[in-house]
Formats: C-alpha cells, structure tokens, sequence
C-alpha cells in the first residue's frame, strides 16, 4: 500500500505536508529486530537510546537484582526474570495500543483500509467499529471520541532522522533516528493555535518518580534542572521529533503525550527542548 494518502476535505497543508515528510524521509529504513534505523548503509542511533544518555545513572539490573533479593528474599536470576517478563509484557501490551491507536486514527479520518493487519479481527466494518479489547484501548477510543473536527491526521508511525536543516549550522553534529506516533495539524477552527503537534502515546503505570523528586535526582547537563523519570525523558524525545520535523520546514507547535490509563487518558503538554538539545548534540 502507498504510504501517501488523501483525507477528501482536508486542509491542502496536510497532504502537502504529509508528501514532504515522507519523501524528505523515504530513504530512512527500519529493521524490528534490533530495533535498527539504517540510512544508506549506516546505522544511526535512535532518539530513544539518545534520550536516555540524560540519565546519571542507569539501571544496573545485576546489582538491583542482588539488592532486591536481599531486600525481598528469592535469588537475584529469579528477580532478573520477573523484570524482564514484566518488560515483555508491558511492552507487548504497549505494541498491541500503538496498532489500535494508528488504526483508529484511519478509521476517523475515513480510511479503513489502511488498518493494522493485526487489527483487522477487531474491526465491525458495519459500524466503522474498531473493538477494544484492554482498558488501555478503551482509553484510546475515548480519545479518539473527544478529539474536535478541527484536528487533521498528517501521518501515523512516521519515521525520521536528523540532519536536513538547509542552514548547516543549525544541525545536530550526530545524525539520529526516531518514529514520532501521530502527527496531527490544528486548523484553528476551534479557538486554538493553528499548526501542527506532535502526538505521541505512553502506557506507563507512572510517568513521574516519587523518590526520585524526593531526594532530588536529576538528568545530566544541560537538562541538570529536570528530574530523573518518563515524563522529562519524554520531553527529550519528542523535542527531537520536533526537531527533525523543523530541520524540514515544519514548525510544531505543540508536542504532547497522549497517557493511555485503564479506559481513559490525558493530554500531557511537555517543553520544547530543541534548542538545548542542538547545542548539545
């Protein structure tokens, strides 16, 4: 299927937005195993392994483990395991959400057919129903439900890499590469800004640290002022999907996370990092 498409009645900006990302980008190849982004060749670290340079410290799983079973009993292996199950889980669960997300977002905009095939079962095309089967994509419908007419889908699970700003200077020194979940722009019709936001899902429990604000652990410099958990980490990464997309000449005006709780969410605003993070990187 053709990675282009039209939303009949949309804004001319999207679809001539959505061509520019997709062909600024067509060269960018991804491989699920391995997690690998490969641009002619090289493989270019991706903005998840860059973010998390930002910690101080990272998690030593031996050495937690070896605690935590003196703390709790059992051997570490044992401890080491259930993580990695939990990990698993999680993120299988997380994988499972990104399809239903992308594939209800076609489905709004009148596209159905471009569905996850894994979705496929779920989907009652009599109804232009897509079925929830967890809590966390009941929350997902909910959003789906809630979002005003004036917001238009430009891409869903689009890549892209850094590099393309025509003024040199104003590139990151190290090429990196990422997939940004949604990309929606705001046509203004409502009262709101007009522009195009970054929307990107996060199915954690918690997104901030309780004992991380309580003994004051923070990220590494430049981002010394933040606190060491998902919701600072996040903030990183989707200010280097904006980034990207600006290298482009593509101004975001918003980057938020969409938190998917048990059968509803909420729309976390984060910072606008970039421009640290060009100095930086």
């Amino acid at each position: 299927m053709d990675k282009f498409f039209t939303v009949p009645g949309e804004p001319a900006v999207v679809a001539e937005v959505r061509r520019r990302v997709l062909d600024e980008f067509e060269d960018l190849e991804f491989y699920d195993e391995g997690h690998r982004y490969l641009l002619h060749g090289k493989q270019l670290p991706s903005v998840s392994n860059v973010t998390h340079r930002f910690i101080r410290e990272p998690f030593d799983e031996q050495l937690q483990a070896e605690r935590y079973a003196m703390r709790h009993g059992q051997t570490p292996q044992y401890w080491v395991q259930q993580w990695r199950q939990n990990s698993f889980r999680a993120t299988t669960l997380g994988s499972k959400t990104h399809a239903y997300g992308e594939s209800l977002g076609y489905i709004r905009a009148g596209l159905p057919e471009r569905i996850c095939p894994s979705m496929r079962k779920q989907y009652m095309s009599e109804y232009r129903y897509l079925a929830p089967l967890h809590p966390k994509e009941e929350a997902v419908l909910r959003f789906f439900s809630q979002m005003p007419p004036s917001m238009h889908l430009v891409l869903n699970e689009a890549r892209a890499y850094s590099g393309k700003n025509p003024c040199a200077e104003k590139n990151i020194r190290e090429q990196i590469a990422g997939t940004f979940d949604m990309l929606y722009y705001s046509d203004g019709s409502n009262g709101k800004q007009e522009g195009f936001v970054i929307l990107d899902y996060k199915t954690n429990a918690s997104l901030q640290s309780d004992y991380n604000r309580r003994y004051g652990r923070m990220l590494r410099d430049p981002f010394a002022r933040l606190t060491e958990e998902d919701l600072s980490l996040y903030a990183i990464q989707l200010s280097l999907y904006s980034l990207m997309l600006e290298d482009i000449g593509i101004p975001i005006i918003s980057r938020c996370i969409v938190w998917l709780k048990d059968a509803d969410y909420e729309i976390i605003p984060v910072e606008d990092l970039s421009g640290k993070l060009r100095q930086v990187l």
